[in-house]
């Protein structure tokens, strides 16, 4: 019981400074770094490949919270 309560907690925290870290690539002045139309990444201009790019960073890192945080029950 303590071993998932435990758990619980650190997959809450990664998953809060995943998602403030997520935002914060997305928004100024992190953003600034990728805000530029050129090079084309995939067909899409650099700034909107970072952005997409932050989404499933963060899609996968929450997936990888729920595993975590599920595993073995």
């Amino acid at each position: 019981m303590k071993e998932d309560r435990a758990r619980e907690a650190k997959a809450l925290k990664f998953v809060a400074v995943l998602g403030l870290v997520c935002l914060l690539m997305m928004v100024f002045p992190f953003y600034s770094i990728a805000n530029r139309a050129e090079p084309f990444v995939m067909g899409l201009p650099f700034s909107m490949f970072w952005v997409v790019l932050w989404i499933v960073i963060e899609f996968v890192g929450f997936i990888a919270a729920y595993n975590w945080e599920y595993r073995g029950r």
